[in-house]
């Protein structure tokens, strides 16, 4: 049965994409730890890292870069990149996912606890979010 995440990528399922490339798709988290959480998803699906082709995996360092460079110019001085790589790292969809979370105001807060979105909130900053990727 394909994830949630396929099913996004498939169109099946409702998402707002920051980018969509043959390999890599990018789009907003819905239950954020932080506004301009976004998810860097292979469309090929695997649960755990080592199962990505050597290809995909060859072009996650660029897509994580830019899309680091991206969420840092639009949300945050810093960054975290998270990938729970299995259940009992905290993965909750099994397909292979790194979390992209924006960090501002010099304290560490934790991943647990979801911020909320105000009304038309979450398509402000993607607009901004694929603005600053096509730029």
């Amino acid at each position: 049965m394909p994830s949630l995440f396929s099913k996004i990528i498939a169109g099946e399922v409702p998402a707002q994409f920051v980018f969509q490339d043959p390999s890599w798709v990018a789009f907003m988290d819905i239950k954020p730890t932080n506004p301009g959480h976004v998810l860097l998803v292979p469309r090929f699906e695997t649960p755990l890292i080592a199962g990505l082709p050597p290809e995909t995996l060859a072009e996650l360092g660029r897509y994580a870069a830019r899309l680091v460079a991206t969420v840092r110019q639009v949300a945050a001085t810093d960054v975290n990149i998270v990938l729970n790589d299995g259940p009992g790292a905290g993965q909750v969809v099994p397909h292979c996912h790194f979390h992209v979370i924006p960090r501002t105001g010099g304290g560490h807060a934790p991943f647990q606890g979801h911020y909320t979105y105000r009304d038309g909130e979450l398509d402000r900053w993607v607009v901004r979010l694929r603005a600053a990727w096509s730029a």
